[in-house]
């Protein structure tokens, strides 16, 4: 394994958390960093963002392979950065992916225009990570410059 990113967030999904990268010898390459790993209200979750077995709803926590893939449309969900794309491996998020859940990713995308909000300036996504567009573009460089096969962790502490 070249990179382990590990993302922490809260139970409390309407929290911010944290990401963080490792390289291949455990050296803290890459943030801590403000990242959001709340899902969005939908009636494909039952209008409850922390059913996280269900589609839209809150990244769920396990471990997921990492690789990254090129930039999404539309830039206002996305941002202008390539993406890292997420294959769950275990723990919750291989749970979801057997009840049909997909799409897992970490990516940028518009602030939110509600600064009320307690995880303004990031927003919620469809149970993707996000990050500001300029840590996601220092995300980016950091796993092409460390390179090979990576993983994601993701935690409830």
């Amino acid at each position: 394994m070249s990179y382990h990113i590990i993302a922490n967030f809260s139970a409390n999904r309407d929290n911010k958390g944290t990401l963080k990268m490792y390289d291949g010898s455990g050296a803290l390459v890459f943030g801590p960093v403000e990242a959001l790993g709340r899902g969005s209200n939908d009636p494909a979750n039952n209008n409850n963002h922390a059913n996280w077995k269900m589609t839209n709803a809150d990244t769920p926590t396990g471990e997921y392979a990492a690789s990254v893939i090129g930039a999404g449309t539309p830039t206002s969900s996305y941002g202008p950065y390539s993406r890292v794309n997420l294959d769950p491996t275990s723990g919750n998020a291989l749970i979801a992916e057997n009840n049909g859940r997909s799409g897992f990713m970490i990516h940028g995308g518009d602030a939110s225009t509600d600064s009320s909000a307690s995880w303004y300036p990031l927003r919620p996504t469809y149970g993707c990570i996000r990050l500001s567009n300029s840590n996601q573009n220092a995300l980016i460089n950091k796993i092409k410059s460390v390179g090979g096969s990576g993983k994601l962790t993701v935690n409830n502490i």
